[in-house]
């Protein structure tokens, strides 16, 4: 006699197997069937494009109000610069290992950037050691609010290249 396991498991592979050769001959043959998986697919595309952007709008929203809570809770000083870009940069390697706390580590990049000097130097260093996921958010909170020295920097090189023309 059969075992029943043995039966279930023979009479689900059958059904599955019927399924997947009368799916195959659908797709092969019947046009408005072809239609639909095509249809099917463009709205799933779609939907997946429109949360995608949503969520970055629910990001970028996310981020500017705690840059903006972390600015004002501890302003940016101009006196010892260094010292503060140390300890920024301290904080934001200690968050970026742990795990959800990508943001706050940005941030605290983003503090750090906004008291080094040379603001491209930095961002290059950024590049090559901080996760990617972590660096994106850092250029995005330089989109929300540019630190001064990149404000500076921006409008020294317009100034040169309206000179120049």
């Amino acid at each position: 006699m059969a075992n029943p396991a043995s039966v279930t498991f023979l009479s689900l592979a059958a059904g599955a197997l019927g399924y997947c050769l009368y799916f195959d001959y659908q797709r092969r043959h019947n046009v408005e069937f072809r239609k639909s998986i095509y249809h099917k697919k463009r709205q799933a595309e779609k939907a997946a494009r429109l949360q995608n952007e949503a969520s970055k709008v629910e990001k970028t929203i996310l981020l500017k109000k705690k840059l903006t809570e972390s600015l004002i809770a501890h302003p940016l000083t101009t006196e010892n610069k260094e010292q503060s870009f140390i300890e920024e940069v301290t904080a934001a390697e200690k968050l970026a290992s742990l795990p959800d706390r990508e943001i706050d580590a940005a941030i605290h990049f983003y503090r750090a950037l906004s008291v080094y000097p040379e603001p491209t130097a930095i961002l290059e260093i950024y590049q090559k050691s901080v996760p990617a996921e972590i660096y994106e958010l850092i250029m995005l909170l330089t989109a929300i609010y540019p630190p001064a020295n990149i404000t500076s920097l921006l409008s020294e090189s317009n100034g040169s290249i309206l000179e120049t023309e």
